[in-house]
């Protein structure tokens, strides 16, 4: 079967595979319509403030152990079978809050659909930088971050104006869409090569290449030959990511990415959505003000690939890194008039405005390219473990720990002060991305990481001769 368009078929596996994105999604919205619920008096689960934050907390606590599952399971069963794991387990966790009676059954559930959330942060940016063709890659990583909206879009939407069960069973149609789907599109060419089954790597990128002629294809196969014996002459060991050169750069890029989406203030922003609108007093009911930023986040990732395949990643971050500190700035700023007494009743549009802005620069940068970033940055031998602690320890640790202490500490400091911090730290990104971090447009997996062995100073890939530090 092959889909029509140059690219059909490439197009519709990155979006069969990111089905499963979409279902884990829902998680991260999951708690903004549901937690005022179950906090409501009356309700068949009621909730005290410090549940609450449980809740809305240990879906990224399973997000840090999660990846580590995801980059043992990419390199023994592949990137396409660890996908399957993470979406089942993802629908085990949606029938235990469907049957919850008790608080536990919810911290369960939670933690579970975090999990399986960790494992799809290894396994589908791994997934789609290397069956995605150089010149879109970067583009092509975005698809990540908009599934990531849409599913979160989807409780925005159905959350306030259905029940607690009726919403779960929502959540199951993208979960149940990715299982229909599974079995018509490939495994990576990558993996297939590292399992020395040259046949099935041909007809994976043959198929994914549909447009190409067979010597085009060939020609590719030798060069993911190359990089992948290179990478897997030595066996992976976690001193290499300190050892050698390339890794250690890689490991700093990502894991410093990776932390910076997160100490921008988007999960708490995404769990905490309602309440924040309900603290700011927005002119908007806190519902249908949660409905226009996931609106506006997902129109913002649609944008996203076109404009990352035009300017490049880099680009695309330093635009959202700036953008990002603008409104979050703007954002404290009405909170810090609000709790010192100044009248804000006219300006019931600055909060909105200022969540959308941050919103909308987070969504093309910041939001789908960290994850991107990482899957460009490392050999297949050590991908597996150095994704896993990039989404595990820097990502979602960072988001564990800010959305479970997020309410203690606003009460404590102020909620503008913690916004501030936020916006000192999405200056921080935006300083980094400028000075440190690569330009890899249109860069071949093989061409990164030669770039990022290469000795301070050197000039040009033909300085590199052992990229992979082969020869000890």
């Amino acid at each position: 079967m092959n889909l029509p368009g140059k690219r059909g078929n490439l197009y519709f596996s990155i979006f069969a595979a990111n089905l499963a994105t979409i279902s884990v999604a829902t998680h991260y919205s999951w708690t903004s319509p549901t937690l005022p619920k179950l906090e409501a008096p009356g309700s068949f689960i009621h909730l005290d403030s410090n549940e609450a934050s449980w809740v809305g907390s240990l879906n990224s606590l399973g997000n840090i152990f999660g990846p580590f599952l995801g980059g043992w399971l990419i390199d023994r069963v592949g990137r396409r079978w660890t996908i399957l794991i993470a979406d089942l387990m993802n629908l085990l966790s949606w029938v235990v809050l469907l049957v919850a009676t008790s608080v536990w059954h919810i911290y369960l559930g939670r933690f579970l659909g975090g999990f399986s959330g960790g494992i799809l942060f290894v396994a589908i940016p791994v997934y789609v930088a290397e069956i995605a063709e150089p010149k879109i890659r970067g583009a092509a990583g975005t698809i990540f971050g908009l599934s990531l909206t849409g599913g979160c879009f989807i409780d925005y939407c159905f959350g306030p104006y259905v029940s607690y069960s009726t919403l779960i069973y929502v959540n199951f149609v993208p979960a149940f869409l990715f299982l229909i789907l599974f079995n018509l599109y490939p495994e990576s060419p990558y993996y297939l090569v590292r399992k020395s089954d040259d046949a099935s790597a041909t007809k994976s990128l043959t198929w994914l290449r549909n447009s190409q002629s067979p010597e085009e294809v060939q020609t590719e196969l030798e060069k993911m030959k190359v990089e992948v014996h290179n990478s897997m002459t030595k066996k992976p060991r976690f001193s290499d990511l300190v050892k050698i050169r390339g890794n250690r750069k890689g490991l700093m890029i990502s894991c410093v990415l990776a932390a910076s989406q997160q100490l921008s203030g988007i999960n708490v922003i995404l769990v905490y959505t309602q309440s924040i609108f309900t603290m700011a007093g927005t002119a908007f009911s806190p519902s249908v003000s949660s409905i226009i930023v996931g609106g506006c986040m997902f129109a913002a990732l649609a944008v996203s690939f076109p404009l990352t395949r035009v300017f490049g990643i880099k680009n695309m971050l330093v635009f959202s890194g700036i953008g990002m500190t603008i409104f979050q700035l703007s954002f404290g700023a009405f909170f810090y008039c609000s709790n010192h007494g100044y009248d804000t009743s006219a300006y019931w549009w600055w909060p909105l405005a200022s969540v959308v802005g941050y919103i909308l620069t987070y969504s093309v940068g910041f939001g789908p390219l960290p994850f991107t970033v990482m899957g460009e940055m490392f050999p297949s031998n050590i991908k597996g473990l150095a994704s896993a602690i990039t989404a595990g320890l820097a990502c979602w640790f960072m988001s564990f720990l800010l959305t479970l202490y997020f309410n203690d500490v606003s009460q404590a400091l102020g909620t503008d002060t913690v916004i501030f911090l936020f916006a000192t730290f999405c200056l921080l990104a935006f300083l980094f991305t400028i000075f440190i971090l690569p330009d890899t447009r249109g860069m071949t997996l093989e061409e990164i990481l030669e770039l990022l062995n290469r000795p301070p100073g050197a000039r040009g890939y033909e300085t590199i001769s052992d990229p992979y530090n082969i020869i000890e």
